[in-house]
């Protein structure tokens, strides 16, 4: 159990899942040309789900004062973990994370991107060591880490399978994967920054010097507002554009996304204490999901002709 809590479990699930939605949902269910059979995709999901729970690992090993003061219930490393058998769980991982990062590139016909999991485990590093305590960059990096597992479905699968007979239905599917990164990314964007305002106090003890730190955190209010803004801009934009084609699909992003977005600029507003910002937080998470499940209404309206 204590391991289970040390690597995210859940986060890792919403990999998992998220992966193999965009597998079964818009690339078999579409008949999207593709290169990786059931094995290797999921060869593509483990390095995905053990470079994530590597990262949670190292920055829980790192971060053990902190999270004592902004999530003591959360702690294990020094508890249910010593810190060397936290550390051979980290390398671990890492190792598991090249091996099928490698096995992935070479089916892809790509075998030069094996160097992407390492790439990845040095940017996980530097942020558990440095980056998150950083204005901005930190907040960046991590979401830009988060959308990398969307990212790379386009990159492994569906990429090779280009050729001049089906090069227009690839693009096609390659454009929505990566409309699907964009919004993991951005949604992650937000949620980072509401995580900072909600930990404010352990991470100005600590000399952080995150953005909340620094405006402190009523005023950072309006960045994550404006920042939910532009998402809730492109989102309400294409929901009204999609309504003259698409009611069924617009009405789901009209009740699950944009909506929730209003909602979430409310309690922003409303934050005043780490519980009301972990209220947010949460908010955003559901968002994140919700929206990486539209593609199944986009898929079933095409497949079905709602």
């Amino acid at each position: 159990m204590a391991l289970l809590k040390l690597i995210r479990w859940p986060n890792l699930l919403m990999i998992v899942f998220v992966q193999y939605l965009i597998r079964f949902m818009i690339t078999e269910s579409l008949d999207i040309p593709h290169v990786l059979n059931h094995l290797q995709y999921f060869y593509g999901v483990l390095c995905s789900i053990s470079l994530a729970a590597a990262g949670y690992v190292i920055n829980d090993i790192l971060d053990v004062s902190v999270d004592e003061h902004n999530k003591p219930q959360r702690v294990t490393v020094g508890k249910a973990f010593p810190d060397s058998v936290a550390w051979q769980i980290y390398f671990g991982l890492n190792i598991l994370a090249l091996f099928t990062g490698y096995l992935v590139a070479k089916a892809a016909g790509m075998p030069g991107l094996w160097m992407l999991p390492l790439i990845a485990i040095a940017l996980l590093y530097f942020y558990s060591v440095d980056l998150k305590k950083r204005a901005i960059i930190g907040n960046v990096l991590v979401s830009l880490l988060t959308a990398l597992p969307v990212a790379l479905v386009a990159l492994f699968d569906l990429v090779p399978a280009v050729t001049d007979e089906n090069r227009d239905i690839v693009r096609a599917a390659v454009e929505v994967v990566s409309a699907y990164a964009l919004f993991a990314f951005w949604s992650n964007f937000i949620r980072e920054m509401i995580k900072d305002a909600e930990d404010y106090q352990g991470d100005a003890r600590h000399g952080y010097r995150t953005l909340a730190v620094i405006l402190g955190p009523r005023q950072v209010r309006y960045v994550i507002i404006i920042l939910i803004l532009v998402m809730l801009s492109f989102t309400g934009f294409y929901d009204v554009y999609l309504f003259a084609s698409d009611h069924v699909s617009a009405i789901y992003i009209m009740l699950f996304v944009n909506l929730p977005l209003l909602y979430l600029i409310y309690l922003v507003i409303k934050s005043k204490t780490p519980a009301d910002f972990k209220k947010a937080s949460t908010l955003t998470k559901i968002i994140m999901l919700t929206g990486i499940l539209s593609m199944v209404i986009f898929t079933l309206v095409l497949k079905f002709n709602w």
